[in-house]
């Protein structure tokens, strides 16, 4: 059930001007209905000092919420339950993915090699070969790296 509201004047009580304001102070005095009149009077600032603090990125374009209250107490007087927003037939995106891609293994890693009803020995053999090549090209690369950095360092010292 929700109360009977009454209608408030936001008035906000002066204060001293602390020695920090923070932006979060100033975004909850935003959401609690204080504009920025209101945040300049209960931090005693001046209106170029508001100005200044709202051009801030966290502040800036910031509005104050406004709190729309009832005139009157709204009760709800309904006995049934809202149904359940989720549809419990609704399908996911994993199982999307599962159904359209089935359940299959990267065949490319060591165990799918390994595994004897994947690949015939051909097959290994060849997957083997092509991984000792790449082995073997890094390694070139990185000794033709290594050199190229000697002389590179060479040429430094002179």
């Amino acid at each position: 059930m929700i109360e009977t509201n009454q209608t408030t004047d936001q008035s906000v009580e002066s204060q001293p001007t602390p020695q920090n304001i923070t932006t979060t102070m100033i975004i909850e005095d935003l959401e609690n209905g204080i504009d920025r009149k209101g945040i300049q009077t209960k931090y005693s600032l001046q209106a170029w000092e508001v100005t200044e603090m709202f051009k801030h990125p966290v502040l800036k374009g910031k509005k104050v919420k406004k709190k729309r209250k009832l005139s009157f107490n709204f009760v709800d007087d309904s006995e049934h339950v809202m149904p359940c927003s989720v549809d419990p037939a609704q399908v996911t995106v994993e199982g999307v993915i599962e159904e359209v891609m089935g359940t299959q293994v990267d065949l490319r890693t060591k165990d799918a090699i390994e595994d004897p009803e994947v690949y015939t020995d051909e097959q290994k053999e060849q997957m083997e070969g092509q991984a000792w090549e790449e082995e073997i090209q890094g390694r070139q690369e990185m000794d033709a790296q290594d050199q190229l950095n000697e002389l590179t360092n060479e040429e430094d010292e002179f």
